[in-house]
């Protein structure tokens, strides 16, 4: 079951949210916050790979949860606190290589010529890189804090909570369990609950009828690199950009959406990214919970900015390597964080005298080398991210692809490709060319110069046009999870 679906929608989210409000309205708030956590091991009990990826998530929550409670807040020890919180990321980290990183090793390992095993992990839960991040996080806060002490129940509902466990965003237990805990949340608020549902219908539009429709041109494209023109080449690339903008923020705006409909605020993780007018903004606004983590529990104890400039580019290219590397245990994904890390400190160098360089052009080279880096992103590997940008500069002035154009017509616009079909089908290849275009040019839109859903949503005020609009968007989300397609940050 995933969050775009008939029966996450229609069974799954209504059904918890009525027992949560009813257990609530009668002040049985322990038990509405154990529905939460039944709801959310069910949840993810559903996701491959099942009760082993559930087994696996529970006992890491344990585990986590009884070295910050019983040994960073009771023992006095310095040395000792020190040794458990060592421990207790280490233990964390090495769950994560284990279950992600096994195979990538052993590539390196044969290429080193250092022969090979033959070693797989017996269960990869999913999301295991957003609650690992975020059981880090509360273990060093515990660290810096004693005094911070949360229940059991508050602790497993915080790691497991369904609407983000799967793709994140990387929350804080200060932020989450007080507000669990919050009686004022409590209370149906129906401002909050249309607000709630507005944003989840931004959320399932992002999805489905923007991200999946931009990605079936990106996947073919990137089959078929061969047969690309330049202007093939610029417009796959384009797409991706978009897609996994719309793939990413769209599940973003699906949790934080259920979580308003359930009474909670769930951080931010993006702010208009594509409007950025240099990297080390685009870094303010793109994923921004992940960034926080690195700053917070990795750039900051690495000393940050505090040691001198040249310290302060080291730190700052280490920190995207990780990154990279976090996103995925493949060598392009390293060379993608390379590259961003490689570009915050040109962007850092230069900052005194960009800012007298036109907001447009700013906003141009720093939207072109996003959209460059994520060639190596989206590549299987290496190889085909330079055939890639090989075929974007050199493949010269070519009509688009014919295959892909008519391989990839969205399914909306198929009726009008069949009605030119009938009235003028010399021109099938044309409009579904334009169909393309159109659909980069609306993504380019929304994605960098209209607000971003969390502006729309800091200003929404139900009226009668905003209804409607959400009543068609809607609908015609629902109408579109037939072809539902996976998240692509489920992955990482």
């Amino acid at each position: 079951m995933v969050l775009p679906s008939y029966s996450f929608v229609f069974i799954f989210l209504p059904v918890v949210t009525v027992l949560y409000r009813i257990a609530n309205s009668r002040r049985l708030y322990t038990l509405g916050k154990i529905i939460l956590l039944v709801s959310s091991l069910f949840f993810y009990a559903l996701l491959t790979p099942g009760i082993k990826g559930l087994a696996a998530l529970l006992l890491s929550v344990l585990f986590c949860y009884v070295l910050a409670d019983l040994g960073l807040r009771k023992v006095t020890s310095l040395s000792v606190r020190k040794l458990l919180l060592a421990l207790g990321v280490i233990a964390n980290l090495a769950l994560l290589i284990y279950c992600r990183y096994l195979s990538y090793i052993n590539t390196l390992a044969e290429q080193a010529g250092l022969g090979s095993f033959a070693f797989e992990a017996l269960v990869v839960p999913v999301g295991i890189s957003y609650f690992t991040f975020s059981q880090i996080a509360y273990l060093v806060d515990t660290y810096r804090d004693p005094s911070i002490s949360y229940s059991l129940l508050d602790y497993s509902l915080f790691v497991t909570f369904f609407p983000k466990i799967t793709v994140g965003p990387i929350a804080l237990t200060s932020e989450l369990i007080p507000q669990f805990n919050d009686i004022a949340r409590k209370q149906i608020d129906y401002d909050r609950m249309a607000k709630g549902f507005y944003r989840f219908t931004l959320g399932l539009a992002k999805k489905l009828i923007l991200a999946d429709n931009l990605g079936k041109f990106a996947d073919m494209g990137y089959q078929f690199i061969p047969n690309l023109g330049s202007a093939d080449a610029l417009l796959v690339i384009l797409s991706y950009t978009l897609q996994i903008y719309f793939d990413f923020s769209g599940y973003c705006d699906l949790a934080s959406g259920i979580c308003l409909m359930l009474g909670f605020d769930l951080c931010e993780n993006f702010d208009g990214p594509y409007r950025s007018l240099s990297i080390v903004e685009f870094w303010k606004r793109w994923h921004i919970s992940l960034t926080r983590f690195f700053r917070n529990y990795m750039y900051i104890p690495m000393g940050g900015n505090r040691k001198g400039k040249v310290r302060t580019y080291i730190n700052n290219l280490i920190i995207f390597l990780v990154s990279g590397l976090w996103h995925g245990a493949a060598t392009h994904f390293v060379l993608w964080g390379g590259l961003h890390g490689v570009g915050m400190i040109i962007s850092r160098m230069i900052s005194p005298a960009t800012s007298r360089i036109p907001k447009c052009i700013r906003w141009v080279l720093t939207f072109s080398f996003v959209n460059l880096a994520w060639v190596f992103f989206r590549a299987e590997d290496t190889t085909v991210a330079i055939s890639m940008l090989s075929r974007l500069f050199t493949a010269g002035p070519m009509p688009l692809n014919s295959a892909i154009v008519a391989g990839c017509i969205p399914t909306e616009f198929r009726l009008i490709q069949w009605l030119i079909l009938k009235v003028a089908p010399g021109i099938t290849y044309y409009s579904g060319c334009a169909i393309w275009i159109l659909l980069v040019i609306t993504g380019i839109s929304f994605s960098a110069f209209s607000k971003s859903s969390k502006e729309r949503c800091e200003s929404f005020t139900p009226s009668r046009m905003r209804t409607v609009t959400t009543v068609l968007l809607f609908t015609w989300s629902v109408l579109s999870m037939s072809e539902v397609a996976e998240f692509i940050y489920v992955n990482f």
